[in-house]
């Protein structure tokens, strides 16, 4: 959901008349924390995805303090750019996120029945073998299942994917962050207070 909200919204703002030399207003230290813990994060889900995880177990058995980690990263970078309203939002999509997951052991809850729908087998029968090491399947007892992946993005949708309620939470913030830093503070969401 980043990249969409990333590339539409750099779009958009362009279109706007925004500056990307604007870009320059992101503490410059703290963002690439950020953008390190986010990446982790993107690695995680990769790697939890492919069937060759006999080779990755080593590494995936380290699954929780990976995540811990990158929470840790992406909360300074939040925290430290707070300035930007929209990072509120983001906020509270990590927190939501990060909720579900230690609510979980650890392990993000998803919605068994979508992932045929996004065309993904690998993650399929790792699931039904109950060899992935961040996901498990929302079952009667995992708990705040709302808070798990249950929102599908199916085909024709060109990115397939599912995400949690937190995720979609911080994909509109980086939509909106990117559009606060190109138009300016005055211009963003044409004059509206959050």
């Amino acid at each position: 959901m980043l990249i969409e909200a990333i590339v539409f919204s750099l779009i958009i703002g362009l279109i706007r008349g925004g500056k990307l030399r604007k870009m320059k207003a992101i503490n410059n230290k703290t963002i690439w924390l950020l953008i390190f813990g986010i990446l982790m994060q993107y690695i995680l889900v990769f790697l939890n995805q492919t069937e060759a995880i006999g080779s990755l177990s080593k590494i995936l058995s380290y699954t929780k303090e990976i995540l811990i980690i990158s929470y840790i990263l992406i909360l300074i970078g939040i925290f430290t750019n707070l300035k930007f309203r929209s990072l509120w939002l983001s906020l509270i999509g990590f927190i939501l996120n990060l909720f579900v997951l230690i609510s979980n052991n650890w392990k993000v809850p998803i919605l068994a029945e979508g992932v045929p729908l996004i065309d993904s087998p690998n993650l399929e029968s790792l699931l039904k073998a109950g060899n992935t090491y961040l996901y498990t399947p929302i079952i009667d007892g995992t708990k705040y299942p709302i808070l798990g992946d249950i929102i599908v993005f199916s085909k024709p949708y060109p990115m397939a994917k599912i995400i949690s309620f937190g995720d979609l939470l911080i994909g509109f913030s980086i939509f909106l962050l990117i559009q606060e830093i190109l138009l300016g503070e005055d211009y963003f969401m044409g004059g509206y207070r959050l």
